[in-house]
């Protein structure tokens, strides 16, 4: 945030600027979160009688915590002088997007039903009277150009909003996809394979069927998710390895963990390597 000099000095109270800095928190954060430096220590930089100038940055560490998490942001009021308060404060929101299937893109009645499409897609606050680059009209052209190959792939304009010399832009995409009956491209990704290494006695200490699934759940990538299915199953590996007529527990012991969404689906190969202690 940035605040004017003599803006700055007429915030009245260590609650208020408590509440300043609590602005700029994303929404649903904590507001019961601790700040570092504290909010009288950034008052007492502000003020401090040595300082050179009250005019830059006032940063401060907001941390939350919970019983074994916790995650922190940096929050900055930026101090300027009066005759630099910024000029420009547009914003046309982030880019967006979505996806439409052929059928139904097909089956918008009017270039003004277009428009409403794309507009739907901006940020709540942004105003509606901006311009499109390319055009409504240029995007409905596009999409039925007899020469085009194929309807389907994305219909990407820049819209601008405009307020004397100000202006901001935002790119708006919609995404013919394939009818539902169609072929739909699997996108799931189960990740790379991998594999662990440990010893002898560390792998027999395992205590339970939940901590050997635990275990090889810890070797897939983030953000895979961990509710896919084990072959062979985790049962069929302990008992493998605690299999009396095996000559050695030692070696490779792989699962195929797959993961699926309706008729997709993605597998990685996860292995524990037992070696000698």
């Amino acid at each position: 945030m940035t605040l004017t000099l003599s803006e700055a000095r007429a915030v009245p109270s260590w609650d208020e600027v408590r509440k300043l800095y609590l602005s700029l928190l994303s929404e649903g954060v904590s507001r019961n979160g601790t700040f570092d430096p504290s909010v009288w220590d950034i008052i007492d930089a502000f003020n401090d009688p040595d300082r050179e100038s009250q005019l830059g940055d006032y940063t401060t560490t907001y941390s939350v915590d919970s019983d074994l998490c916790s995650d922190s942001v940096q929050l900055t009021i930026r101090v300027v002088a009066d005759q630099e308060i910024p000029v420009c404060e547009l914003s046309a929101g982030e880019d967006s997007s979505m996806e439409l299937q052929l059928a139904e893109a097909s089956a918008i009645p009017s270039w003004d039903e277009v428009r409403k499409l794309y507009l739907s897609l901006l940020d709540e606050g942004v105003p509606r009277n901006g311009e499109f680059d390319p055009s409504i009209w240029d995007l409905i052209d596009a999409f039925n150009d007899p020469d085009r190959e194929s309807q389907l792939g994305d219909y990407t304009t820049t819209y601008t909003i405009t307020d004397g010399e100000c202006s901001d832009s935002v790119e708006l995409t919609i995404t013919v996809i394939p009818d539902f009956t169609d072929p739909v491209p699997c996108e799931l990704d189960a990740g790379t394979d991998s594999l662990r290494e440990m010893t002898e006695s560390e792998a027999a200490a395992v205590p339970s069927w939940d901590e050997v699934r635990k275990l090889y759940l810890s070797l897939l990538d983030q953000g895979v998710p961990k509710n896919g299915e084990f072959d062979p199953s985790i049962w069929d590996l302990i008992d493998a390895f605690n299999d009396p007529d095996k000559e050695s527990r030692l070696g490779d012991y792989t699962t195929t963990y797959t993961i699926s969404n309706g008729e997709c689906s993605d597998s990685v190969e996860l292995t524990i390597r037992v070696v000698a202690d």
